[in-house]
């Protein structure tokens, strides 16, 4: 056999190798969930958020977005283990996104600027809507996206990002899920398109309260708007008609709807006080959250069959 022929067969051989560690390396992320965190230059400030990439990830497919925004002095690792979103990614296949908002430290005690509030972010009147636009830009470069399933879901002031995107960024989210969240009086609401909403609101919420005003245990003083004046301001909004209304030993449960098949579904949950439903507790001084009803799986089984037309 001549040098070329040895030479040749070698290469091959090498070649061979390469292609399949490649593809080995390749099944062994394509299986694993992965977490990335990514930093956003804007408005001179580095802004931070967190991608989990679910089990069996395959950039061949497209995949639904489920942003979760995390509370008031909150931040995306406390609101991963209360939600459990990223294990409910991993079971449904769909991507999560955990935004960071801002404070005094890039990573703890974090706020949103939702219209009237919240602390750091409201008082530096930082852009949190051009943030969220400026993401959803990136992780259409980066990862394999389904655009016209992007969803938000929130709790408390993450529950008010969800009403400010409603409000500013419609065209691009398909439904968003309030939990704990409010309206202000001041809100000034001109939406380019529909957005479905399921909203869980609980009777006994000290913080944001559900008959409105100023909770007693809020951190803020701010004056919400009551649950059901909220709701019924987006029913309106949309034309949506009242389709029906259910009560078991948790809820009492309202269902909007209008013709071009826009829903918004009111969960009034009877105990749990400022939490999310089904959650974890992860702070000592928190509310206990109700342990029969799951927010997060109601939310995806609400969110997984709606697109933005």
């Amino acid at each position: 056999m001549n040098n070329s022929l040895v030479f040749l067969l070698e290469k091959m051989k090498l070649k061979t190798f390469i292609y399949f560690i490649t593809l080995f390396t390749t099944l062994i992320l394509s299986v694993q969930a992965q977490d990335i965190e990514d930093t956003l230059m804007i408005y001179g400030r580095n802004r931070f958020y967190k991608t989990h990439l679910p089990i069996g990830y395959d950039f061949s497919k497209t995949y639904p977005v489920v942003f979760v925004f995390h509370g008031g002095l909150g931040n995306p690792d406390l609101t991963e283990r209360l939600t459990g979103f990223s294990t409910k990614a991993d079971e449904e296949g769909f991507i999560v996104v955990y935004p960071y908002g801002t404070g005094s430290f890039d990573k703890k005690l974090l706020t949103w600027n939702t219209w009237d509030c919240c602390g750091y972010a409201d008082k530096k009147n930082i852009n949190d809507v051009d943030f969220i636009k400026a993401v959803i830009a990136e992780i259409k470069l980066k990862y394999s996206i389904d655009d016209k399933r992007i969803y938000a879901a929130g709790l408390s002031n993450g529950g008010m990002m969800c009403y400010l995107i409603a409000s500013e960024l419609s065209e691009l989210f398909a439904a968003v899920a309030p939990v704990a969240g409010a309206m202000f009086d001041t809100t000034s609401s001109n939406p380019k398109s529909e957005v479905s909403m399921i909203i869980f609101n609980s009777a006994d919420d000290l913080h944001v309260p559900y008959n409105g005003g100023v909770g007693e245990e809020s951190l803020v003083d701010v004056d919400y708007l009551p649950v059901e004046t909220t709701v019924n301001l987006w029913a309106n909004k949309y034309n949506a008609f009242l389709m029906s209304k259910s009560e078991s030993a948790a809820f009492i449960k309202t269902n909007y709807k209008n013709n071009n098949g826009t829903e918004i579904v009111l969960y009034k949950m009877l105990s749990g006080g400022h939490s999310w439903p089904g959650g974890e507790k992860i702070r000592r001084f928190a509310d206990n959250p109700v342990k029969n009803v799951s927010a997060t799986d109601l939310i995806w089984e609400f969110f997984k069959d709606r697109s933005k037309h």
